[in-house]
């Protein structure tokens, strides 16, 4: 069984980020929400416990490649699943490449989300 993930949730879209932390924590894990870019960067900072980062790729500001680059600064194992509903920005090799653990197309379903989650932590304790 998968340890218990404190996973946080970078979406600019409301909604999209409480529906991802109600499918999370259906299943057990525990979800925190940033709204942004610097506002994840602060809670990663923060000495959080913070066990994976899932994020949108696509948000005003910074985007979540902008902030999968800065999280490699500040902890080059945290697994990062980058999310779009824009299938054309990048493939996900390309994001692997930049270092991320997992790359979902909107919309996705519960157990693919969970799975990919799970997958990216189990992947970091190996």
């Amino acid at each position: 069984m998968t340890p218990l993930l404190k996973v946080l949730i970078v979406e600019d879209d409301r909604a999209m980020a409480e529906m991802c932390a109600r499918l999370i924590r259906r299943h057990g894990h525990s979800a925190v929400i940033a709204e942004s870019g610097e506002d994840a960067l602060a809670i990663v900072q923060s000495k959080s416990d913070v066990t994976a980062v899932l994020t949108d790729v696509q948000m005003p500001h910074m985007t979540g490649l902008e902030l999968l680059i800065q999280l490699r600064h500040i902890d080059a194992e945290m697994p990062v699943i980058l999310m779009t509903g824009y299938d054309n920005l990048l493939s996900p090799m390309e994001a692997r490449s930049l270092g991320a653990a997992d790359y979902l197309s909107k919309p996705f379903d519960a157990e693919t989300l969970i799975h990919s989650l799970e997958r990216a932590f189990s992947a970091n304790l190996s």
